[in-house]
């Protein structure tokens, strides 16, 4: 068995990602299995499509904001959710692992 999204690691769900989360680790953990079991590689590829997102979660859940910041750091989620989303479409294209290393 295998753990997709917040349930493979712990971030805080003040910024509602787990979902999001849990299916494109689904699909790059298909990936990785069809590709013989390759789960260091998938591993190392969630870490670093998790790793911004959970910094801005954790600044979120901190409490220890103004507006004018968890107004950027809401803009920031929009702009990594975006880029997640491309690296995901273009994984069929002919360089998945360039498209995954440029969303991270």
């Amino acid at each position: 068995w295998a753990l997709v999204g917040d349930a493979g690691y712990f971030r805080d769900p003040i910024t509602a990602q787990g979902i999001s989360d849990a299916l494109r680790d689904a699909e790059l953990l298909a990936r990785a299995i069809a590709r013989g079991g390759a789960f260091a590689e998938y591993q190392a590829q969630r870490d670093a499509l998790c790793l911004e997102m959970f910094d801005i979660s954790d600044e979120v859940a901190s409490h220890a904001w103004s507006i004018e910041r968890v107004q950027l750091l809401h803009k920031r989620m929009s702009k990594i959710g975006r880029m997640q989303e491309q690296a995901i479409l273009e994984l069929d294209a002919d360089g998945p692992a360039a498209s995954i290393s440029a969303a991270a």
